[in-house]
């Protein structure tokens, strides 16, 4: 069982296993700054850093999210390397689903070009998640980061304009105006 508990500030006894899974878990390019998740975390309402913990209180990874009128935006989400392939991770994005219901939720993805890359498409396919026809780019973090070719995932309604979608985030998570 997989529950979550929210990350309200840098004072909360699970920021520093945040820290350190998300630092190991993302390359630089897709890492958003760490004192700019700090001031979202108090200053950004639609903004929520949630850690994953087991039935033991034992924490597993996080997930990181947007609420938008239309959908939620998972921005990040990962899981402390030692308990992965263990089942937490398809626990913990279903309930976060099924948490959420009925608001669709979307992510960011890197293409299927390579072998990891096929997998993690193949675990969020195994999720619920459709992989979106579509070509997107996630603008960089900071001036000193590359923006990436990227995909997007989701279970956002038939028909949903992924333009719209892309141009949501881009302004409203990346301040691209």
């Amino acid at each position: 069982m997989i529950h979550f508990h929210t990350i309200h500030d840098v004072e909360d006894q699970s920021w520093p296993l945040f820290l350190d899974v998300y630092t190991a878990s993302f390359p630089i390019d897709e890492q958003r700054p760490t004192d700019d998740i700090a001031r979202l975390l108090t200053d950004e309402p639609r903004f929520c850093a949630m850690a994953l913990l087991d039935g033991k209180e034992r924490f597993v990874g996080f997930l990181t999210s947007w609420k938008f009128d239309a959908f939620i935006y998972v921005e990040h989400f990962a899981l402390a390397v030692a308990l992965r392939s263990q089942g937490y991770g398809s626990m913990a994005l279903q309930t976060f689903i099924a948490k959420v219901s009925p608001c669709p939720i979307v992510l960011e993805v890197e293409p299927p070009t390579d072998t990891l890359a096929r997998r993690r498409v193949g675990f969020y396919e195994r999720c619920g998640l459709a992989l979106y026809d579509y070509d997107y780019i996630q603008p960089s973090y900071t001036p000193d980061r590359m923006a990436l070719p990227l995909r997007l995932m989701g279970t956002l309604p038939t028909g949903t304009d992924l333009h719209e979608v892309a141009e949501k985030l881009h302004r409203e998570v990346y301040g691209i105006k």
